[in-house]
């Protein structure tokens, strides 16, 4: 019974909610902003390509100064672990993930490419669940830099028209 009540009067808080046009506007659904943004991200497969793609969403929701049509971005994606340094035993001691992003963000009239690298590296602990904590820790932190790094060479070459 109290199940039954708790939905009735959740529905009729939100009643009105929906009758005032209210739509969240960072929002995205389906690569596109809630909004109607122009820019849609295509999907990048792998783990990083789903990260790099949501830290794309976040930056490009910022805008392009100059963009006025639709436009979708590409990123092909080469991510790369590498081992730098080692223990006397041959155990890794520190490691790094190199991430290349070659990118398109084609339109109508819009054709904007270019390529960007960045490089995290990483103190890999001594405990093998460690390691792997740290290499997504790692991975993670490249996307987001990756993202941010080909939002703002996007937006130089904007400006450079």
């Amino acid at each position: 019974m109290k199940r039954i009540v708790s939905a009735l009067i959740l529905a009729s808080l939100a009643a009105p909610l929906s009758g005032c046009g209210f739509q969240p506007v960072y929002a995205p659904v389906d690569g596109k902003l809630a909004d109607g943004g122009l820019v849609e991200v295509a999907t990048i497969r792998g783990r990083a390509g789903h990260m790099l793609r949501q830290a794309l969403l976040q930056e490009l929701a910022l805008g392009v100064p100059g963009l006025t049509e639709p436009v979708l971005v590409t990123v092909n994606l080469d991510d790369q672990l590498a081992r730098l340094a080692f223990q006397p035993d041959g155990a890794a001691s520190r490691s790094s993930v190199l991430a290349t992003g070659n990118y398109a963000m084609t339109g109508e009239t819009v054709s904007v490419t270019g390529s960007v690298t960045v490089e995290t590296g990483f103190l890999v602990p001594d405990s093998p669940f460690g390691d792997i904590a740290a290499q997504t820790s790692a991975s993670d932190r490249a996307m987001r830099s990756l993202a941010k790094r080909i939002a703002d060479d996007i937006r130089l070459q904007f400006a450079a028209k």
